[in-house]
């Protein structure tokens, strides 16, 4: 359930409508409040609040329209500047970054106070235009809408700080980096007992699981969002019988791809509703996200890195930006133990088998793409293997190493395929050297 509540918030999380949605149905409430306590205490009718009196109705309902009127003229705008720099977000650091522009809060709280302020006004004025008594007071509540204006044009000035700031690549990367720090946090514990007793790191090809097996496939095609593993070994704890699962979260499905396979599946039940059991807790999306799988970050770092080394841009400050983000957050999960793939129960029977993805799986990820298009560059190459001497002081498993060894001499086969300068063969030869021999593997 805690996952469910999780995939849910981050949905919402990404979404224009839910901030202002609340906002303004709390501007609603404040509006039938601060009349009632008008209707019932008349504030201003106490000694030193005689300021708050309004003369006639008809005066508050006309500072009430101009406020919204104004209010949604600059909502408007605030729209259209909104639009425009996910436009220019999606122009110049690609289309994936959109989400990021969508989930600031900043942004949601201005639209929202806008509307909200809108709505207080709107709907007070009608509160009071119901009023036959002339002589009725209306002041707390009309002057609650002139605060709430006032607020608006403070949210304005933080909306214009906010757009300048939010378009900076240093910002960028600096949130994306921060989101893939906060993921790996999430999902790669500092400590195996966050798993359970039953979790550990075993070799998957050795398992006995036997070759009666059930195939489970994808009920529709998508990204894998989220995989509820509690859920899964409680289902094959009291079935008896054991789960692999051929995918990870970030994978995309067809629908005729299998997702699972069910070793001795249980016999009292039919297939579909295995199958109905086990695709159950594997949530599928339209998109990837990152809830479950880092390397959706790190695709987002790797994107921004390969437009900015597009001839139309150009720019290999920025390709060096994402380069040390990249770096800081595989270096972080070089630190991490290595993730469990085997689950058991209370007894110890085997219940679930995950795939992982490993150090080598991160690195092509996170530069793959980079290298391809930056392998004609000295100076990228230069910097991206002084990025990956970096590794080395983490870098401590022998699989690990040997992953790392294995990427060098890719970078090596592309120095000696692309690069001519000789001075930037010379350093990259050099570091790529340093690395190996960082890395005590011939």
């Amino acid at each position: 359930m805690r996952q469910y509540l999780q995939h849910l918030g981050e949905r919402l999380r990404s979404s224009f409508w839910l901030v202002p949605a609340v906002m303004a149905v709390a501007a609603i409430a404040l509006s039938q409040g601060m009349q009632l306590v008008d209707q019932v205490a008349g504030p201003a009718g106490l000694p030193g609040m005689s300021w708050m009196r309004l003369q006639d109705p008809d005066s508050a309902r006309s500072l009430l329209a101009m406020i919204a009127g104004s209010t949604i003229t600059v909502a408007g705008t605030v729209f259209s500047i909104t639009t425009v720099a996910l436009t220019l977000a999606s122009n110049q650091f690609g289309p994936r970054l959109v989400r990021n522009f969508m989930r600031d809060r900043g942004t949601q709280c201005v639209l929202g106070i806008f509307l909200s302020t809108f709505v207080y006004a709107l709907v007070t004025m009608r509160g009071i235009d119901a009023q036959s008594d002339a002589a009725t007071n209306h002041g707390l509540a009309v002057h609650t809408a002139v605060l709430l204006a006032v607020v608006s044009i403070a949210f304005l000035i933080y909306f214009i700080h906010n757009v300048a700031q939010s378009i900076q690549v240093d910002n960028v990367t600096f949130h994306i980096n921060r989101e893939l720090s906060d993921a790996i946090d999430r999902l790669y514990p500092s400590a195996h007992h966050h798993f359970g007793e039953g979790a550990e790191r075993c070799d998957t090809d050795r398992l006995p699981l036997g070759e009666d097996r059930l195939s489970i496939f994808c009920e529709k095609s998508g990204y894998i969002q989220i995989i509820n593993r509690e859920k899964l070994i409680r289902w094959a704890s009291e079935h008896d019988c054991c789960i692999r699962l051929e995918c990870h979260p970030g994978s995309y499905l067809n629908s005729w791809t299998p997702v699972a396979s069910v070793f001795q599946p249980p016999r009292h039940l039919d297939s579909e509703t295995i199958s109905k059991s086990v695709a159950g807790a594997i949530g599928t999306g339209h998109q990837p996200t990152a809830e479950q799988d880092i390397v959706f970050s790190i695709h987002q770092l790797a994107q921004i890195a390969v437009r900015a080394l597009s001839p139309g841009i150009n720019d290999p400050y920025t390709a060096y930006a994402c380069i040390n983000r990249l770096v800081d957050g595989i270096g972080k999960v070089l630190q991490r133990p290595q993730l469990p793939n085997c689950f058991r129960d209370d007894d110890g029977n085997l219940r679930l088998v995950t795939l992982q993805l490993d150090f080598a799986d991160l690195l092509q990820a996170a530069f793959d793409e980079i290298r391809e298009y930056g392998r004609q560059s000295g100076v990228v190459m230069r910097h991206l293997v002084d990025a990956l001497l970096g590794l080395t002081e983490v870098c401590t498993r022998t699989e690990d190493r040997h992953a790392l060894r294995r990427y060098t001499d890719r970078l090596e086969e592309d120095l000696e395929k692309f690069i001519d300068d000789r001075f930037d063969r010379e350093i990259i030869q050099k570091k790529i050297s340093g690395i190996r021999q960082w890395i005590n593997l011939p």
